[in-house]
């Protein structure tokens, strides 16, 4: 029979292999320079995580749960609106201050040292993602219906048909998305920094057009 695992000697453990993973990268992780870094051997590493792919598999499911803890404030808040009524109470302008305060909440929280450190582990799960069914169906699909699903949900109850509302949520989060993709590729910037600005703004437009009696014919005749 194995050692008991210490429960939070294994805590502590992940929290250190996901702080260096964010620093090195993760799919090249290797365990000899992470247990040096961690002050361990490698064979306590095998110990608690079992192997190396268990591991990463485990430093993924953390770095999902941090991205939408992290996203929390903003889902809750969209979630909360209240939704089902006749006429309905949630205005074009009330659903366009939340989804632009989360997207500002979210842009500060990358430029952080931790924040750029976790938004580029993001983006390397995300991409490898797409080469991967079981990464695309526990990562790739929860952080993009997450975010989408409830902003279209709101911008619905505000009064866009579904159709509309679900293109103008893709199109928030493409665009947000994007534009960290080119921050951590550029460095921080100005002109990116206005890009984002622009396209916090543009929310307005966006969801005001949406929910505009004439853009449900549009859309409707489209289909």
């Amino acid at each position: 029979m194995g050692r008991h695992k210490d429960v939070e000697r294994r805590r502590a453990l992940l929290e250190g292999c996901c702080a260096y993973a964010e620093e090195h990268g993760l799919f090249g992780l290797t365990l000899r320079p992470l247990a040096e870094r961690l002050a361990t051997s490698t064979r306590n590493l095998l110990h608690h995580f079992g192997s190396r792919e268990n591991l990463i598999a485990e430093i993924v499911d953390r770095t999902l749960a941090t991205h939408l803890a992290a996203s929390r404030e903003l889902l809750l808040r969209i979630r909360d609106l209240p939704a089902d009524e006749s006429p309905p109470s949630v205005t074009a302008a009330h659903v366009t201050s939340v989804i632009s305060q989360g997207l500002e909440m979210a842009w500060a929280e990358a430029h952080t040292p931790d924040g750029r450190r976790r938004t580029a582990m993001f983006f390397e799960i995300y991409t490898a993602a797409t080469r991967d069914p079981e990464l695309q169906r526990t990562f790739l699909v929860p952080v993009v219906t997450e975010w989408l699903d409830p902003m279209a949900a709101a911008i619905e109850t505000a009064g866009a048909s579904p159709g509309a509302a679900r293109s103008v949520a893709s199109r928030i989060l493409a665009a947000h998305r994007g534009l960290l993709l080119e921050d951590l590729a550029l460095g921080c910037n100005v002109a990116t920094d206005a890009a984002h600005r622009d396209a916090v703004l543009a929310v307005r437009v966006e969801i005001s057009r949406a929910t505009s009696p004439d853009e449900h014919e549009v859309h409707d005749a489209a289909r």
